[in-house]
Formats: C-alpha cells, structure tokens, sequence
C-alpha cells in the first residue's frame, strides 16, 4: 500500500520502522527539517517537509494516491484538520488520527476521521479488560465502545441455573454467544441449559452491560 504520514516525532518514526517490514511505499511529511533529514537518511523513505494541513504540501507527498492516511503529530486540530483534507479534498479511502484528549475520540469520528486512536483509552481499556467485577469481565469494546463482549461466570447464587434458554425470557438486546463449561465451548441454542461454573460470553451495549450482570447472575 502507499501510506502518508503526517507527523515525523518519535510516534511517526517508530511507527514508519514498524510498518517498512511489510514493505508499504510510505511518504511522511513533517515541519521541522532536523527530523525530516534524520527520517530520510535512517529510514530511506520519501519526506517532505513541510505541514500536514497544508494543501501544498499534501499535493507534494502525493496523498490523493495514498491507501492510507495517517496523523500522528502532537496537536489533535492539527491531525483532525489534516486527515479532513486528506479525506474530502484527495478522496483518500482511509484515514488515521492520534487523538491525545480522549474526550476528542467522538468529535473526531463524527467529523469525518475513519479511526480515532488515543494511547490513554487504549491502556484504560486494557486494565478494565484485566479486573473482574463481581463476575463479569470485559472482554472486548467494538464500535467505539458502544457495544461490549462480557465475560461471565455463573454463580450458585444464580436464577438461571438448570434452567432452558428458551424459558429464561433474554432481553432482546443481549446476544448470547457462547458457554464454555470445563473444556467444552458450547453453541448456544434454545434447548441449552446453564450450569455452576459456566463461563458465558454474551455481547450487549455498554450501558446494558449492569443490566446483563444482574440479569445472570442476580
């Protein structure tokens, strides 16, 4: 693929030394000439220095070619402003943003940008995934966060022992996807019935995810 990459820092640098195995054509545009003849002479790739939010400059990387566009500087406007143009004013496909205010990740998508990334929700994201609260576990967020893949695990204490899944009434807004009972992963259907001990993965919005608890395992 042929990738742009607006910002050159240590992100831009390390991210450019991660993608050059998979041998993409890549073309990185960054404002401050130091780094631009550091990324030329240690990485042998295309620069332009130059700003990402620059129609002048775009044209010069020649981005309206790009697969991807990604952007990666330290400002958020200066990365939301460059993958806009990038996106409306070259027709690229695809673009990337590195978000550093989280609370910028909606604004962002909303805005036009295709993937909003920020270091610190990511990292948050990976300790809520590593706690257990009261039996239920989050596994994975998709969506934006919108929709959750939970982890849960059936109690004595449970109402839904021994019982069908066909008689337990599910919300509709709770999608049962699997049971994993000792070393078995278990479909589940209808005529399923759950155990002690079971391990249920069930996907739901966010908000509903004290509902999903409450309703497995009281």
């Amino acid at each position: 693929m042929y990738i742009v990459i607006a910002g050159g820092g240590k992100i831009g640098y390390y991210l450019i030394k991660t993608l050059q195995p998979y041998k993409h054509r890549i073309t990185v545009i960054e404002p401050q000439r130091e780094l631009c003849e550091k990324i030329a002479n240690q990485l042998n790739i295309s620069v332009v220095n130059g700003d990402g939010t620059s129609i002048e400059h775009l044209t010069e990387s020649e981005v309206g070619k790009a697969d991807i566009f990604i952007a990666v500087t330290g400002r958020d406007e200066e990365n939301l402003i460059a993958c806009q143009l990038a996106k409306r004013k070259f027709g690229v496909n695809r673009t990337i943003a590195r978000v550093n205010n989280p609370k910028n990740i909606t604004v962002f998508e909303k805005l036009g940008v295709d993937i909003a990334v920020s270091s610190t929700s990511i990292i948050a994201d990976l300790i809520e995934q590593e706690v257990d609260y009261s039996g239920v576990r989050t596994l994975m967020k998709l969506k934006g966060g919108k929709i959750t893949l939970s982890e849960l695990v059936i109690t004595p204490e449970s109402g839904v022992i021994n019982k069908k899944l066909k008689d337990l009434n599910i919300p509709k807004d709770f999608i049962l996807i699997s049971v994993i009972r000792d070393d078995a992963v278990i479909i589940p259907n209808g005529d399923t019935m759950l155990s002690e001990g079971d391990y249920i993965i069930a996907a739901s919005s966010y908000t509903e995810q004290q509902e999903l608890k409450e309703f497995f395992l009281g």
